[in-house]
Parts: structure tokens; C-alpha cells; sequence
């Protein structure tokens, strides 16, 4: 098995959920949480449209500003369930990319090529000492790796909320642990005090770590640039034997 073959299995196969990953949940699942503004004032429409087309009992005295209110507190509850469900899907989407990382590193592994048996399992650490101790290849070196390894604390902390991934990830990106729309309110507060002693309690109901869209783009596409050095080195070595 050459760097060459490998090189080939990298690029077309082990990276082909990772582009997939990259195209379509930009394209067909984030999309859908666009707009909640406008969504939950038309939530709000509909239901006073809906009371106010009731028919009109006996002890009904006209007023319908009572509707106004239902109808505001149907609109803000709506908006705030879809808000808490978008930052669940986002942090999830996170984690699921890291763990979509470490599977298909591990998956190279496993090519039939090899005459040494595969890694235990696909955590990052035992896979990156196979890729050392067979390959001959630290993947710890390369340029992504920093982005990968943060990656991993973050999808942690989304799965376990406080410990010992949480605390290194607080001193690295204290800005994951409030949420942004404080700063817009509060823009005279510096948060990073607040977001390093505050406890992430509930990482998985849409609170305590906030990945936005535009992290979770570049997580994905730092991926695909870590994959891509991984491809490059074994082209540039080709023709060695593995």
C-alpha cells in the first residue's frame, strides 16, 4: 500500500460525508431556523386571526384586546422555543462534526491493505498513535490541529457540560459560554469574567454553550482543510511504502 493509494482514499472516500456534511446542512437544515422574527409575528397573526373569528357567545362584551395579548404571548413563546431549539441543533451539529472527524480518520484505518490491525476504537488519541506508530505520520503536527483539538473540547462540553473539557475551553473561547445577544443589549459589559466562573449546566437544551452558524462553518471547513494536509503528505510521499 503506497502514500500514493492512500492519498486517492483520503480525497474520495474518508472526506465525502465531511463535504457532505459541509454542502447540505448549510443548505437544507440551518436554513430553516431563518427569519424567526418574522415567523413568530406571523404565529401572532394567525392566532388573533383565528380568536377573533370565533363566534361571539352570550357573555362576550366586545373587547378583543384580551386577543392582543394571547396572540403577543403566543408570538414571544414561539420565538423563544424556536431560539432554544436552533442553539440545541447547533450545538449538536458540532459535536456530530467532531465525532464525523474522529470516524472517519479511524476509517482509513481499517482499509484491507494493511497488514497491522486497525485502531481499538476511533478516539482521537488512539487513532492519532496508530497514525504515528504505522504511518509514520503525527497528525498532531499539522496546521489544523489546534482547530481539531478545540473541536474536541467543544463537542465534550456540548455532550458532558462542566469538566475537564469545559475549562481549557473557557480560557481558550470564553465567548462560546454566553449568549451574544447579551452583548448586543449590554454592550458596555465585558462577559468573559461572567462566562469562566458561570456553569455549564444544560449544553443540550439550547443553553450555556452558544455555537453560532458562522463556528460551525469554520469548524466544517477547517475540517476539510485538515483532511486535505492529510491527503497532501501522503502524496508527497507517494511512492513510500505503508
Amino acid at each position: 500500500m503506497t502514500g500514493g493509494y492512500l492519498n486517492s482514499q483520503v480525497r474520495h472516500r474518508v472526506t465525502r460525508p465531511i463535504r457532505a456534511f459541509r454542502e447540505y446542512i448549510f443548505r437544507d437544515v440551518v436554513p430553516q431556523f431563518a427569519n424567526l422574527n418574522e415567523r413568530a409575528t406571523q404565529v401572532g397573526h394567525e392566532y388573533y386571526q383565528m380568536m377573533i373569528s370565533q363566534p361571539v357567545g352570550d357573555d362576550c362584551d366586545g373587547d378583543v384586546s384580551g386577543f392582543a395579548e394571547d396572540a403577543q404571548d403566543q408570538a414571544i413563546g414561539w420565538y423563544e422555543m424556536m431560539r432554544s431549539l436552533h442553539q440545541t441543533m447547533l450545538n449538536l451539529l458540532v459535536a456530530g462534526l467532531f465525532h464525523l472527524t474522529e470516524q472517519q480518520l479511524a476509517s482509513l484505518c481499517h482499509d484491507g491493505g494493511f497488514r497491522v490491525r486497525p485502531p481499538k476504537d476511533t478516539n482521537l488519541d488512539v487513532v492519532a498513535k496508530w497514525y504515528s506508530l504505522h504511518l509514520h505520520f503525527d497528525i498532531r503536527t499539522l496546521p489544523t490541529w489546534p482547530l481539531i483539538d478545540e473541536l474536541r473540547l467543544l463537542a465534550n462540553t456540548v455532550k458532558h457540560g462542566e469538566g475537564k473539557s469545559s475549562l481549557p475551553l473557557k480560557a481558550r473561547r470564553p465567548e462560546l459560554f454566553y449568549d451574544p445577544s447579551l452583548v448586543r443589549c449590554f454592550p458596555e459589559i465585558d462577559f468573559r469574567e461572567y462566562s469562566l466562573n458561570k456553569t455549564v449546566a444544560a449544553p443540550l437544551a439550547g443553553d450555556d454553550v452558544f455555537v453560532s452558524e458562522d463556528l460551525l462553518k469554520q469548524y466544517a471547513e477547517g475540517v476539510g482543510s485538515f483532511f486535505g494536509e492529510i491527503a497532501d503528505h501522503f502524496a508527497a510521499h507517494a511512492n513510500e511504502d505503508y
